[in-house]
């Protein structure tokens, strides 16, 4: 496992509250990545102990805080396995960057050091799976961490991508973490009215139109589905271990990977917990 060596800072919009927002990561010797708002006199929370939901991106909850849109960032913390640090923060949301997760790789690797503590591992021994409609995510025994994912969209640009990676911190950096968030230019004004994208822009989306993409080019043929991995890998880190399992997906959205995550939580017969991983 490791944490930090410094005190590392990311500032800039918050893709959906659209106001300027601060990041601070500070080292820490618990062995746990623990929460608090910036200034705050409250306790810091356990990023486990936090209640999450789904609306425009993941959203960690307590009686004190909100803090929006985290998944970029736990991705890179997991598959970097960055498991002891403090977060805090200005504003309510993680700031947005590009629209991937490659400027928290790139900082994060270069300021992290080990410790002696082992990061836990979470084995799937026992298959679990939600269906909602046509969507689904499942989770299943495998010899490493595996991931699948489908998306369908009824658009000439995506249509139909499917990708499955073994995830691992050099498959994470190179494959997934650079892929960023896309959005559709007709959704943009509902998204609005829904208090999201207000912070969304040319810099930090791929935004497609009617047929085309408007402001490529895009990082890989099939950015798309690579982001979702990268969403659902942050939904994943939400359990607070490194992971071993084939955890697939098809259709699916945070809402799924967070009904999954719940799922594998309340159903401890069908996982182990290592705690001398890595």
């Amino acid at each position: 496992m490791y944490t930090l060596e410094r005190e590392l800072f990311f500032s800039g919009r918050g893709v959906h509250s659209g106001q300027e927002t601060r990041l601070r990561l500070k080292p820490s010797t618990t062995g746990s990545i623990l929460l608090q708002p910036h200034l705050s006199p409250i306790t810091p929370v356990l990023l486990t102990a936090c209640e999450f939901e789904a609306h425009g991106g993941t959203v960690l909850k307590t009686n004190n805080f909100v803090l929006r849109t985290v998944e970029h960032l736990l991705a890179s913390l997991i598959c970097l396995r960055i498991g002891s640090l403090e977060i805090l923060w200005e504003g309510e949301e993680v700031p947005i960057l590009d629209g991937s997760a490659a400027p928290f790789v790139e900082e994060l690797e270069k300021a992290r050091r080990p410790l002696e503590q082992k990061m836990p591992l979470l084995k799937i021994i026992k298959p679990l799976e939600i269906k909602d409609g046509q969507a689904w995510v499942r989770a299943e025994p495998a010899e490493t961490w595996e991931i699948s994912y489908e998306i369908e969209f009824n658009h000439p640009v995506i249509a139909r991508q499917a990708l499955t990676l073994e995830i691992n911190e050099e498959t994470f950096k190179q494959a997934i973490a650079p892929a960023r968030t896309f959005g559709f230019l007709q959704d943009v004004e509902n998204l609005r009215r829904m208090g999201l994208a207000h912070g969304s822009s040319w810099e930090n989306t791929v935004v497609l139109g009617e047929r085309e993409i408007i402001n490529p080019p895009l990082r890989f043929p099939d950015e798309f589905v690579r982001h979702k991995i990268l969403d659902f890998i942050g939904d994943l880190a939400l359990l607070g271990c490194y992971l071993q399992g084939r955890f697939s997906a098809f259709r699916a959205g945070h809402q799924l990977h967070q009904q999954l995550v719940r799922l594998i939580r309340d159903n401890k017969n069908c996982w182990i917990l290592k705690d001398n991983f890595v």
